[in-house]
């Protein structure tokens, strides 16, 4: 099957800094490729005048750190076309003059038809076209839908709210679109309210490495906690990340032998670790900086609690990688894992940024036995194992090739039907 990816965010080679694009659609794109699927990414970033790149990178991450956003290299700014792993990329930057900014129609059109010409170049045909991001996925999507009647989907990333949608263009677009998602099933449920759907968005989660699902160890048996508590954090150094929090509940009830890691970075590392040293606690909090993914799995690894209680969490993968790991892992209330981590069953929720309830987490799980823990953190392994990227990405393809037309409720409804019977899915 053919497959056209549209994505504001995708990894490319050329990124540099601490605070990197997420790969989530790129792990998407390598699963389909590895079903048999032709894959076309078109990665269409943000495009800046050439004096935001010139100010100073400390002001810069202040910024992206107050507004938790990112800022873009320099060379994201030049088209890029390359082959990744069997997946057909092309970086496509759009101009726009601040964050946020939201493209004209006409600017729309120019990149649908040079994002057509492309396609007609590579005699590539698409028969299911996915969008991420709702500016400027969802016009492109519905865009390229129409003009090659394809089966269609957009993902958004708690970018729907009622100031997005008039900004651009969401509700009117989405009638063109087949299959409308979701990172989360909490957000599913705003998007549905916002955009006044008469059924509930997919939801479309992340995966951990296939690798990690088969080598992970199936039994748990590490929260004996004799020798003290490993606690970690694993996220991108941003003031919605809520990292304060946990290092203000970690210190006010650590241990001895108690240790936390810190692994990532970010604009707000310096103040992170100013905050460290006016809680006295440098001596057992470790700031790693960026690892790599394999480091990152060796922490958890050695880990038995995982906190991390972000606001507006959209569907944190690393929360899965730490439950495959047996960890005890603490994620936001009315984030992505709602649902997914049944509180004091498999997992814990706490309130996003609430460092007494958090603290207070901590305290239970320490009054538990150990083998309460066990079972804790043996459910945990049990639910991850069903998340692995190949897993999640046939669900998630499945789920665009099942829908129907989404339609708001003053719309009308369309059965895609011709498209229903020319998307065949290829099996692995």
């Amino acid at each position: 099957m053919n497959i056209l990816v549209v994505t504001q965010m995708y990894s490319q080679p050329d990124d540099v800094g601490e605070n990197k694009p997420t790969k989530t659609v790129n792990y998407f794109a390598k699963e389909w490729v590895a079903s048999g699927h032709r894959v076309v990414v078109m990665h269409c970033p943000s495009k800046f005048p050439i004096a935001y790149y010139l100010v100073p990178s400390a002001i810069k991450d202040k910024i992206s750190g107050r507004i938790s956003t990112m800022t873009p290299p320099i060379a994201s700014r030049k088209e890029l076309c390359r082959n990744e792993n069997g997946i057909e990329v092309y970086r496509l930057p759009m101009l726009k003059f601040y964050p946020g900014q939201a493209y004209s129609a006409k600017k729309m059109q120019a990149q649908a038809e040079k994002i057509s010409r492309i396609l007609e170049e590579i005699r590539f045909v698409p028969e299911v076209i996915i969008g991420h991001f709702a500016n400027p996925s969802t016009e492109l999507v519905a865009r390229l839908a129409q003009q090659y009647n394809a089966k269609s989907s957009i993902v958004f990333h708690h970018d729907c709210d009622t100031n997005e949608i008039a900004k651009y263009r969401i509700a009117e677009n989405i009638k063109h679109i087949g299959a409308i998602g979701a990172r989360s099933v909490v957000e599913a449920q705003e998007v549905q309210q916002n955009l006044h759907l008469k059924e509930l968005p997919f939801v479309c989660c992340s995966g951990v490495p296939n690798d990690a699902v088969a080598s992970a160890a199936k039994i748990c048996d590490k929260h004996h906690f004799e020798n003290g508590i490993t606690y970690l954090c694993v996220a991108g150094l941003l003031k919605k990340k809520n990292i304060d929090a946990v290092l203000m509940a970690f210190a006010d009830r650590a241990h001895e032998n108690d240790e936390l890691f810190i692994v990532g970075g970010g604009p707000e590392a310096e103040t992170l670790k100013t905050l460290v040293t006016n809680l006295h606690a440098a001596g057992k909090i470790v700031f790693t900086g960026r690892v790599s993914r394999e480091e990152v799995l060796q922490y958890m690894k050695k880990a038995q609690v995982f906190a991390l209680v972000s606001d507006d969490e959209v569907y944190g993968m690393v929360y899965i990688e730490a439950m495959l790991q047996g960890c005890l892992t603490i994620a936001s209330k009315g984030g992505g894992f709602d649902g997914i981590i049944k509180d004091g069953v498999n997992g814990f929720i706490c309130n996003p940024g609430d460092a007494d309830m958090l603290q207070t987490i901590f305290a239970e799980i320490e009054t538990l036995t150990a083998c309460e823990r066990n079972m804790i953190g043996q459910r945990a392994i049990d639910t991850a194992v069903h998340y692995s990227e190949w897993e999640v990405a046939e669900r998630y393809l499945n789920d665009v090739l099942k829908k129907n037309q989404y339609t708001s409720a003053e719309g009308d409804y369309v059965a895609n039907e011709q498209n229903e019977n020319r998307c065949i899915q290829q099996k692995r």
